[in-house]
């Protein structure tokens, strides 16, 4: 029997070996059969672009306009599917890919013309919009015309339609300029009704992020603050939009911006037509569909002997050479971005992590070839402990004898301010918003929510501290040793940017506050040292490193073979979710909303709850 047993033991447990074997050959055949479908699709031969004769360049900017494309957006992708508008093709555009293109068709001979169809444009900051702007003008120099058409122009969209020689609109549509606000929810009385108890420390007059949770209104000295800078960037625009369009002279300020009684009575004048009043004061050249829109186009651009063609952005700018090329120069500049929150550890791609910006900046440091690194910055701040540790990576490389220069996107307050100050030269542009040099510190407690429901709380410690928790309130000299610290942190705030800036700390003070600048005032207080852009601070770190002959390199983080693999396949996989699963359903409206306030919550993760950031400096 002991025979038969250990017989039919080694028969199943071979048994079970081989299958275990085959699976495993299945399993690695497949894979093996999936990577090789992957690398064919990445190494397809691609087809070769032709530029025809009078061709114009159309930019079809269906999506958002960014500083550095994510290698693998696949939160996007799922959102679009859930939401049924996977069709719509939603792209990200650098700036600086945009700008490149467009210079390149200026000296292009077969390029004529140049298309921008903005409806689908999304968001862009004033700052990407002008610098794109401004290569728009320099191809008008070469006598090659410019033409918009969009069904709506949103704000965006029309401050990069004014650059057009002709802009036309939708007989339905309308243009929507409504200037800038600043507006926020207050919390004050939902949580004295819910007996929940904020803490609340802070340095800085106008360090408003803690005003909803103790305010039931905005206060003056934020409104204030917050009124000059908005009315700073309105009138920026409209400024533009007039000097764009000055050939025309039916538009005016009041075309723009209008009172509520000069819109209303020239509504009734077109009988409540939004796009004969758009037409009326000069806002639009001309009222056509799109299919009119390229039908007049073409009258206007083929003659018997050229006829008129179309080239799509992306195909005409995968003929053009990369951004940045290679001369084989022992001197390079390094250009590194950094968007979004400030904060500890690693990053997920939106968010400046120190960790993972640290080893970036290590690159560029241990890069003997690079001599100057451009820190392009995009935030609001974040973790002040973050934000001083990336500080330390900057020194080092000035230590190194490398050259850094901070180039400010639409917005590099606070946290972002924090890191900026030590670099060498920092560039902003007009419109970008700064400085926000305060601190601030809170958490709340709900022992008298408890209480009211009949739970109590007590027990024993070993120390005062304890006893710090949620759920029970906090000791007033506690509270006072939180605000010290919270102070100590401020002071060092106004020591990092008055080493950085040449500048005493009651100098700092003054400008400090927790007041937001724009660049124009920042260039003036002294804040930062010149306008203009990211190739402003290129240039710049090249002078200031006296090279004369450079390459510049984009450091960016690594993607791994493997995350390459499993982005490409999940995003191909998405394809297969039921596309009507809530489809245009205000539950996927609401989670999409709440997984946005909750991801910038879940970033908050300063390990000492000390925070420089500026909740402000996203206007709408």
């Amino acid at each position: 029997m002991a025979i038969i047993f250990r017989f039919i033991n080694q028969f199943f447990r071979k048994l079970f070996k081989l299958i275990n074997c085959l699976r495993l050959i299945i399993l690695n055949a497949i894979f093996i059969f999936i990577v090789l479908l992957i690398v064919v699709s990445f190494n397809e031969t691609e087809e070769k672009i032709y530029v025809a004769d009078n061709s114009y360049l159309q930019i079809n900017l269906n999506g958002y306009i960014v500083e550095q494309r994510q290698p693998a957006d696949l939160s996007q992708k799922i959102t679009n599917q859930l939401t049924g508008t996977e069709q719509e093709q939603i792209q990200e555009f650098e700036t600086q890919a945009l700008i490149n293109t467009i210079q390149h068709a200026q000296h292009d001979d077969k390029i004529t013309g140049l298309v921008l169809e903005l409806s689908g444009l999304r968001s862009a900051s004033l700052d990407q919009l002008s610098d794109i702007g401004d290569a728009i003008n320099e191809f008008k120099k070469s006598g090659k015309p410019v033409y918009a058409y969009a069904d709506n122009y949103s704000q965006t969209q029309y401050y990069l339609a004014a650059y057009a020689d002709h802009i036309t609109l939708a007989p339905n549509g309308l243009v929507i300029l409504q200037g800038y606000a600043v507006n926020r929810l207050y919390f004050k009385d939902l949580l004295d009704e819910l007996l929940i108890t904020p803490h609340i420390f802070k340095v800085g007059t106008y360090k408003s992020f803690v005003e909803p949770f103790t305010e039931t209104k905005m206060s003056q000295y934020s409104k204030d603050a917050n009124k000059h800078w908005l009315d700073q960037l309105w009138q920026g625009y409209i400024d533009t939009v007039l000097l764009q369009r000055n050939n025309i002279d039916s538009l005016s300020a009041q075309s723009i911006n209008p009172s509520l009684d000069q819109l209303k009575q020239q509504l009734r004048t077109v009988s409540g037509d939004g796009a004969l009043y758009a037409m009326s004061v000069g806002l639009v050249d001309e009222l056509a569909y799109h299919e009119q829109f390229i039908a007049n186009l073409t009258l206007k651009a083929e003659t018997k002997s050229k006829p008129l063609n179309r080239i799509d952005y992306n195909h005409y700018a995968s003929s053009l050479p990369p951004i940045y090329t290679f001369t084989g120069s022992n001197n390079q500049i390094a250009v590194i971005h950094g968007s979004g929150e400030i904060v500890s550890g690693t990053s997920d791609a939106t968010t400046i992590a120190d960790k993972s910006f640290n080893t970036l900046l290590k690159q560029a440091r241990l890069n003997k070839q690079i001599k100057a690194v451009v820190i392009r910055l995009d935030t609001p701040g974040g973790s002040a402990s973050a934000s001083e540790l990336i500080r330390q990576q900057i020194l080092a490389l000035k230590k190194q004898g490398k050259t850094v220069v901070v180039s400010m996107g639409s917005v590099t307050a606070s946290g972002g301010y924090w890191i900026a100050s030590s670099a060498d030269k920092i560039i902003a542009s007009p419109t970008t918003l700064t400085g926000s040099i305060g601190i601030f510190g809170m958490f709340a407690t709900i022992d008298k929510t408890l209480n009211k429901i009949g739970i109590h709380q007590d027990g024993v410690s070993t120390s005062p501290l304890s006893d710090v928790g949620i759920t029970q309130p906090l000791n007033p000299q506690l509270a006072e040793i939180f605000q010290i610290g919270i102070e100590h942190g401020y002071q060092s705030f106004l020591e990092v940017v008055a080493d950085g800036r040449d500048m005493t700390k009651q100098e700092v003070d003054k400008v400090a506050q927790g007041r937001v600048w724009t660049g124009v005032d920042a260039l003036q207080l002294g804040l930062v040292d010149e306008l203009g852009n990211l190739q402003t601070a290129i240039n710049s770190a090249a002078q200031l490193a006296s090279l004369s002959e450079y390459d510049i390199v984009s450091i960016q983080p690594e993607i791994s073979p493997k995350q390459l693999f499993i982005n490409k396949l999940l995003s191909q996989s998405i394809s297969f979710l039921p596309s009507t699963i809530m489809q245009s359903s205000p539950l996927i409206e609401a989670f999409l909303r709440l997984e946005k306030q909750s991801n910038f919550i879940t970033r908050l993760n300063d390990p000492k709850n000390h925070f420089i950031y500026c909740t402000q400096c996203r206007i709408e």
